[in-house]
Order: structure tokens, then sequence, then C-alpha cells
């Protein structure tokens, strides 16, 4: 397509024809560059070639591109042209005697006042006004019904801001705001570039509670922000400065990230902050003991506090005793957070809570342990895991005291399944009433068939078994999956990344219920988080299912059941 060309009720020429009617009805309102883009393109329309593009005008013409882009609209707005495209840029030439678009007479001799003043003040940063500055100034006054006193207050604001950087662009846009709002007079524009001034004071305290940097001026995303926590969330200024202050040392993204959780907590007095903060800090520094005390890693405490240990702070166990938990848990192989919360709600549904009650229950559970270590060194490799030690408390609840618990297991020691012929032998004895290794039958080395064999331990056993089964097929996925997670870990902004998206998913929540129109921008933000994620795994060599566990069998998902309740054949004996 050919950069400027005549439309089919264009008559071409080998000469340029210029409607007598440009001259005398358009001619006189246009500026002087306004009409050479116009005769210059109606020249290209005529001899030039379809490969020549606006980069090529603006290179004959000496001027930015943008320049001639404006001409050009500029002349759209009368109906002398029609822009075909914006990329590559395309006008095409309307015939002159169709047009029914006038051009907006600009009274200049009204904005001379306007003119000198705001030459003025830009010249004060060095700036100076062309001829087509002014009158893009003076159209902008015309197209926005905006008063000029209220203009020349927006434009000194801007240069006060920016100072020797400031530029028309940013001029325009700051006044484009304005008009957006509906602030269009001096009085509306005063009284929101007033507000301005105090929010800049206020957010001044704000920066000097996070210690940020003192010559730090606060930017038009820093009011946005602060007007969102005063206005929209409603905190009082001095909610925001004790957030700010609980910090100490941050960044207004951070805070705002703080002030987002306050608000989701109902916590918008200054009083209540600090408790809740203060609270928050003591929850994430015992999160991180926890994590070391259960050999688990934690780089981001926010989602354990929220599941974990807030909870179990509210049911009333103390940090000693949560400690404690974690460490029990530790040497009983079951060091996940899940697996602590587990003992926690059957502790806190014993109601045992207090320290005393706590330290007498691991007490009396670490000589559990030390009994099944006795038995490991008697019977060799056995799994340490919830099932196994918990056939130790059963079998005390038979009354067996530890010696003759230890007799069945160097009874059991050849067995392939150590475990539960101890299971069974004991089993025999509680049905036999024998409790005392003094009468123990003489030559009883193995459990006889037959009439001692009770079926329900039979079947518990056998439960027991298939359950143990599963279990190890789910341990060794996890693990599998828990591994390669530590590999993509090892890239920081992977783990940035999961942080970022955990908010995402919060943001979009809210979004969702409160402000629907910003779905769309925060989908398109979330699916870039994904790409980048997707193209760090890609680099680390790891495929996004290998960061979840894998299951051995389909139909089941190693859980050892169908959907419909029946056992899956899968299981191997």
């Amino acid at each position: 397509m050919a950069f400027c060309s005549f439309s089919k009720d264009c008559e071409g020429n080998s000469y340029i024809t210029l409607d007598n009617k440009f001259i005398t009805k358009y001619l006189p309102e246009a500026d002087g560059f306004a009409v050479k883009v116009y005769l210059y393109g109606l020249y290209l329309c005529e001899n030039a070639h379809a490969d020549y593009s606006l980069s090529s005008m603006a290179e004959v013409l000496g001027v930015p591109e943008s320049k001639i882009e404006d001409a050009f609209y500029f002349w759209e707005e009368y109906d002398l042209v029609q822009v075909l495209s914006k990329s590559p840029f395309a006008v095409q030439y309307l015939p002159v005697k169709s047009a029914v678009g006038r051009p907006k007479k600009v009274r200049y001799e009204q904005y001379a006042d306007f003119n000198k003043e705001l030459q003025r003040k830009l010249q004060k940063a060095g700036k100076f006004l062309t001829a087509g500055d002014y009158l893009k100034y003076m159209r902008f006054l015309e197209d926005n019904a905006m008063q000029p006193q209220a203009f020349l207050l927006i434009a000194e604001y801007c240069i006060n801001k920016q100072g020797e950087a400031i530029s028309h662009a940013y001029i325009f846009n700051k006044a484009k705001k304005f008009v957006r709002e509906g602030f269009t007079t001096y009085e509306l524009v005063e009284r929101e570039l007033s507000s301005y001034n105090v929010n800049e004071g206020e957010l001044a305290a704000v920066f000097a509670a996070l210690n940020v940097a003192a010559q730090k001026t606060p930017t038009e995303a820093d009011y946005s922000l602060y007007r969102k926590w005063t206005t929209t969330l409603g905190f009082e200024k001095a909610a925001v400065l004790a957030a700010a202050k609980h910090l100490k040392r941050g960044s207004i993204a951070s805070l705002d990230v703080v002030l987002e959780e306050l608000y989701e907590k109902g916590k918008t007095d200054p009083t209540e902050i600090a408790e809740y903060l203060a609270n928050r800090e003591y929850w994430a520094s015992l999160t991180f003991r926890i994590g070391r005390k259960l050999g688990v890693k934690v780089s981001n405490p926010a989602p354990y506090i929220e599941e974990y240990t807030e909870k179990w702070c509210t049911y009333g166990f103390d940090d000693t005793s949560l400690l404690d938990i974690a460490l029990f848990c530790l040497k009983t192989e079951r060091n996940s957070f899940d697996d602590m919360n587990a003992i926690i709600e059957k502790l806190f549904a014993d109601g045992c809570v207090t320290k005393d009650c706590v330290k007498a229950h691991l007490k009396e559970k670490n000589e559990e342990l030390k009994l099944f270590a006795k038995i490991q060194e008697i019977c060799g490799s056995i799994r340490k895991n919830a099932t196994n030690l918990s056939l130790i408390r059963t079998w005390r609840d038979w009354k067996f005291n530890d010696e003759m618990i230890l007799e069945a297991a160097k009874r059991s020691a050849t067995s392939a399944s150590p475990i539960p012929y101890m299971n069974k032998i004991l089993s025999d004895w509680k049905q036999s009433g024998v409790f005392d290794t003094k009468n123990i039958p003489d030559g009883q080395n193995f459990i006889p068939s037959g009439k001692f064999v009770n079926p329900q331990i039979e079947a518990i056993n056998a439960k027991a078994d298939r359950e143990r089964y599963y279990s190890l097929l789910r341990e060794r996925a996890q693990a599998k999956a828990d591994k390669v997670l530590a590999k993509a870990n090892t890239d920081n902004r992977f783990k940035t990344l999961a942080t970022e998206l955990s908010k995402m998913e919060l943001s979009l929540a809210k979004a969702e219920i409160f402000t629907p129109d910003k779905l769309p921008a925060l989908q398109q933000k979330k699916a870039a988080l994904l790409e980048e994620r997707a193209a760090i795994l890609s680099r680390l060599g790891i495929a996004e299912s290998e960061l979840v566990p894998q299951v051995t069998c389909k139909k089941c998902l190693d859980t050892g059941f169908m959907k419909n309740g029946v056992a899956c054949d899968c299981y191997k004996i």
C-alpha cells in the first residue's frame, strides 16, 4: 500500500491540483506546518512510489515522524484525509468538495496572557515554546474546555516536580488525567493539587518510617497507593504509619502487601495493627525455628503461618512445646508440617495443650521410641513410621511389659516381616493369658496354627501391611518431587515467581468480586509470570509434572482404593 494515495473519487494528474475551497476555507485556519504536510502529501499521491514511507517524508521535511502524524490527524478532523493504517502509517486523500468538517478556529488573542505566563514558567526550567507548541496548548484548552488558569496550575506543579527534565508530553499527560477525573476549573485543580501536597508530606513520613532514602520524591504510583490505602481500604494516617514503622526497612510495595493483609484480617486500628504485626513477627520467627527442627527449608513463612503456626498458637501451645513436638516428628520420620499438624490436632482434641501435659506425652512417646530402637537392633531394618510406632502403644495397652515385647522380637527376628509376626505372637500370648516370660510354653518359637490366631488381628495386620505399602509409594513420590522442587528453587527468580503467583491468586480473587474491570490485566500478568516460570524450568531441564508427586497407579492414585470404594488390584502382596 502506498504511503499517500488518491481515493477513487479523486482525479490524478501529472501536476498538483489544489482545490480553491481548500485555499479559502481551510488554509487560513491551519498553521504553516500542517499546510506543508498536506501539500507534500498531495504531491506524493501523484508522483511518489509505493515504497515511500512516513520515515522518508520525515527525513525530507526534517521533523520527527510524530509531528507529521499529528498534522495528518489534524486534517482528518476536517474530512480532508483518512488515516487508513497506523502501522505502517498510511493516509488516503479525500476530495475537498465532499469535506464536511470545519477547522476549529482558535482565538489567539484570548490566550495571549496564558501564553505569556506559560512561557515564563517554562523558561524557569530552561524550556521554550515554539509556535507549534503554542497551538497545541491552545487547542488542548479548546478541545477539553479547561480553564487556562487551571492548566497553568498543573503546568507549574509538573515543572516543580520535574525541573529541567520537564517535557510537554509530561504536562499534557498530567492535564489529561485531570480532565478524565473531571477537574477542569481552577478551584477543582487547586483543591486536588493541595491534596497532593498534603499527601506528599504524609508520604514523606511513611518513607521515613520505612527508612527510604530521604531524597526520594513520591511518584504517581506512590500517590496512587496512598490514596488506595486511605480511601479504598479506609486506613487512617496513623494506621499506615504504624504498619510502616513495624516494617522498619522496606518499600512502598512491601507496605502495600502488609496493608492488604491487615485489611483482609480486619485490622485497621493502630493499636490492633501493632499487636497483630508483633504476633506476625513472632509467628514468622517461630515458623523458621519449627522448620529447622523438622528439617524443612522455609523460604516464605506466610503460607505456613496462615495454615499452621497461627492456629497452633491460638490453640494455646507455647513455642517450647511446638519445638519439642517438631523434634519428635523428625525422630519419627514424620518431618513435615502436615504430619506435625496431625499430632497437634490429636493433642488438642485430647485436651493436652499445656507445657507439662505435652512434656509428659512426649516423654512417654520417647520411651516408646527407645523400645522401638531396641526392636530394630534385634530384628534389623524396620521402618520407623507411624503405623509401626502405634503398635508399641497397642502392645502396652494389651498389658505387655518391655521384656515380653522384646522376647517376641527375638522370636520374630528371622521372619521376612518381623512386625506383623511380632503382632501375631503377642496376640497369641494375650489370648492364652501369657504376660510373663516365665509362663511362655517351652519350645514355642512360632505361632501355632489354628485356634490361637484371632481372625480380627489377622485382618488388622493385613490392612496395616496394605496401608504401609501405599504409604511408601506416596512417600517416595513426594520425596522425588521435593528433590526436583529443591533443584528449581536454586534459581532465585523461580522462588520469587512462586511468591508473585501466590499473591496474584489473591489479587485475582479480589478483583473478581470488587473490580472486575481489572481482571483482564491481572490475567495477562499472570500468564506472563507463568510463561517466565516455564522458561526457567525448561532451562533447568525440569518438566512441570516433576514438581508434583507422580502416582504409580492411575486407577487408585496410590491410595489402594478406586473412586467406587473397591480395593485396587495393583497391590503387590
